[in-house]
């Protein structure tokens, strides 16, 4: 009786010490999936990618309606990205930099506006961002910093499956952030390029979510000079940047 007790203990313990072990690989190639990604995206000189997304509005009831557009993005490094978007309706807008300038620009408005920031890409979404305050869903994907970007959640990534996304193999892969939650399926083969990210924004009201599908990536795209240049459609009026007023701490 006590030897069948004995060996029931030992058992018991190899167990937990196998699914330990099983639940640490998996936190590790998680982080080894997600560092490769940023790697990859990272190095990149030039791509282009085509990124189809749904995102929540929450009204002022609570309740979450869905929006949704593509945009076509097109980057030259350090200083040159191109991102038009089509949206749902119809209306297509986008915004460019050629280096020295970025230019805003709405067709069916027939409105657009320049401002003068030369730079680099990351500098000039970065202010597009937060100095215009202005939306422009994961431009972290395309930062010359992603691996820094991410490293303080690395450690926290977890494999969620492995999964057949569009006939594609794929690790899903889950993270927090301070302020969302971030899901992605990263291809088991060839280069870690996303092909899905959800994005779950849990300290807002309503916890919106944000989901792109990733698609016809090219690393080597032609992204000639006259891509970036900016000419006004016919008809078009330019108009004053306004930049948000900052109010003062004390």
């Amino acid at each position: 009786m006590r030897r069948a007790r004995d060996l029931l203990l030992v058992a018991v313990a190899l167990g937990a010490s196998l699914v330990h072990s099983v639940v640490l690989g998996e936190e590790n190639r998680a982080a080894a999936r997600l560092e490769a990604m940023a790697d990859f995206l990272a190095r990149a000189q030039r791509l282009s990618v085509t990124i189809d997304s749904v995102y929540d509005i929450v009204q002022d009831s609570g309740q979450k309606v869905q929006f949704g557009e593509r945009r076509m993005v097109a980057l030259r490094r350090p200083d040159h990205a191109r991102i038009d978007v089509t949206r749902r309706d119809g209306s297509r807008r986008g915004v460019l930099f050629d280096g020295t300038q970025l230019a805003v620009f709405d067709l069916d408005e027939k409105v657009y506006a320049i401002v003068s920031k030369p730079g680099t890409v990351d500098a000039a979404f970065d202010y597009f961002v937060t100095g215009l305050d202005m939306r422009l869903p994961l431009r972290e994907l395309l930062r010359a910093d992603l691996p820094r970007q991410l490293k303080d959640v690395v450690g926290n990534a977890r494999l969620v499956a492995e999964e057949q996304l569009g006939g594609v193999a794929t690790d899903h892969v889950a993270f927090r952030g301070p302020k969302t939650d971030v899901q992605l399926w990263i291809p088991r083969d060839g280069d870690p390029l996303p092909n899905r990210i959800v994005i779950t924004y849990r300290v807002a009201e309503g916890q919106p979510q944000f989901e792109a599908d990733l698609s016809a990536w090219n690393l080597a795209p032609d992204v000639p000079d006259r891509l970036f240049t900016f000419t006004p459609a016919a008809g078009a009026e330019q108009i004053p940047v306004l930049i948000p007023r900052r109010e003062k701490t004390p």
